[in-house]
């Protein structure tokens, strides 16, 4: 037992309960569903939402949001097959050395999956040559939230505490854009202005900052290129912009991939990870 909690049997006090502190109507702030629906989707990737009585989702639904209706039910649904649109591009076809001299991580969302751009075309593949590796994290319909957690998995795969070869490239999406759960356990993406507007500015700042704090605590501010398209995040956070130049779809085409990669590079020139005879 610890020194508080004997202290407290002493007295024959203990803290208030969330219930108690009107927080919830619940007994314990998280309880068993709580708990497991939260794990499914943190650690399996597996979100709850709700599908027809044969447990299928409903042609048309889109997957960044939860449904309701009288004649639905939840399921468990695979989050992965809405993150990329041609399967994973984690390994590049061609610069995918594990021992290359430079290793070159980007994470971000379908921009840097390069939806509607071939793989090839897409600015993580740019980056790579002979002596440099890459490799593609980006995840459609993610935020930042889920970049923090892929990055804590790569940290700790490639042991980038101890191998210091490597440069994560973050190109951040909607800086409202993430995870949250409804009341009944089902869980969606804070997509919409209104929705994410429903915390003040300081909360709402305050999570983009605390995210971005950690990982450059984390990793080191030298070792990290910050890139947004989200021209609302302070341009002092900044040392990128991924620009539109031209159109796949609704997402950035070849020239804008080929201008950012190009921004990249020039990035990693002045700071001495690309050296002068490196091609482009």
């Amino acid at each position: 037992m610890g020194l508080l909690n004997k202290l407290m049997s002493s007295v024959g006090w203990k803290p208030p309960s969330s219930k108690q502190s009107g927080i919830t109507s619940a007994d314990t702030l998280y309880n068993e569903m709580t708990v497991k629906f939260v794990d499914l989707y943190y650690n399996k990737n597996i979100r709850v939402m709700h599908a027809d009585k044969n447990g299928n989702v409903p042609e048309g639904i889109d997957h960044r949001f939860s449904v309701t209706s009288d004649d639905l039910k939840p399921v468990k649904v695979d989050l992965t097959k809405a993150y990329y649109l041609h399967g994973s591009r984690i390994e590049d076809p061609k610069y995918n050395d594990k021992d290359a001299p430079l290793q070159i991580h980007c994470f971000g969302d379908s921009w840097t999956y390069g939806w509607d751009v071939k793989q090839e075309e897409a600015f993580p593949h740019l980056l790579g040559d002979e002596n440099t590796s890459v490799w593609n994290y980006g995840a459609g319909k993610t935020g930042l939230d889920y970049t923090v957690k892929k990055i804590t998995e790569v940290y700790r795969d490639f042991n980038h505490k101890e191998n210091q070869n490597f440069i994560y490239v973050i190109t951040i999406p909607h800086s409202f854009r993430r995870m949250h759960f409804e009341d009944n356990g089902l869980a969606r993406r804070c997509w919409d202005k209104p929705k994410a507007a429903e915390q003040n500015e300081y909360n709402h700042f305050l999570y983009l900052y605390h995210h971005y704090e950690i990982l450059n605590r984390l990793i080191g501010r030298d070792k990290i290129i910050w890139g947004t398209w989200d021209d609302e995040i302070p341009a002092d956070m900044i040392d990128i912009y991924f620009d539109l130049h031209d159109l796949a779809g609704r997402h950035p085409g070849p020239k804008s991939h080929k201008k950012y990669a190009e921004k990249i590079k020039d990035i990693m020139r002045e700071s001495g990870w690309y050296s002068e005879q490196k091609a482009d």
